[in-house]
């Protein structure tokens, strides 16, 4: 019976570990108003795992014509930055840019990377480097592994409650 009580915790944890890892998205200065607006930071998977592919996706609407640029990108872990990556912003999108547009970009993390919570900061610059929009997003990574395990428990637990009928549930 202790150990229904052990997987039904695990279970809930999980739950709520998963929810605390949810991203959330602002822009750098919530005050200062940028002539590219970025609507939103959608990371793809959720949460982040060690190892694997990593996609971020950043819809946006710009108010004014931008012919070229960069896109940096700036990764914190624990407030230090551990890496920054600049691009062509015509190369992640075609130019001239007016009205919306999407970015993308995809990184396969190493599977040494370590877990935890990660803050991403992403600017778009014009040509002559003059900020044109900044967000924020942070996220969490997770180990392969716990990932991994975290998923077979839940069916491990879910297939002990169906197949137990000695298993009282709530």
């Amino acid at each position: 019976m202790n150990s229904v009580y052990l997987i039904i915790g695990a279970i809930l944890s999980s739950v709520c570990i998963a929810s605390a890892l949810k991203s959330n998205f602002s822009p750098c200065v919530s005050s200062k108003e940028y002539p590219v607006t970025i609507k939103d930071v959608v990371i793809n998977p959720e949460p982040v795992v060690s190892g694997d592919l990593v996609t971020f996706t950043v819809p946006a609407y710009a108010s004014t014509e931008l012919t070229g640029g960069t896109v940096v990108v700036t990764v914190s872990f624990y407030g230090i930055k551990v890496h920054t990556e600049k691009d062509n912003l015509c190369g992640k999108t075609e130019c001239p840019i007016k009205g919306d547009f999407n970015l993308e970009s995809s990184q396969e993390l190493p599977p040494f990377t370590p877990p935890g919570p990660y803050k991403l900061k992403f600017q778009v610059l014009d040509a002559n480097g003059k900020e044109q929009a900044c967000a924020s997003v942070g996220f969490a990574i997770v180990w392969k592994s716990s990932h991994q395990k975290a998923v077979v428990d839940v069916g491990t637990a879910a297939d002990l409650i169906e197949y137990n009928p000695e298993v009282e549930t709530v």
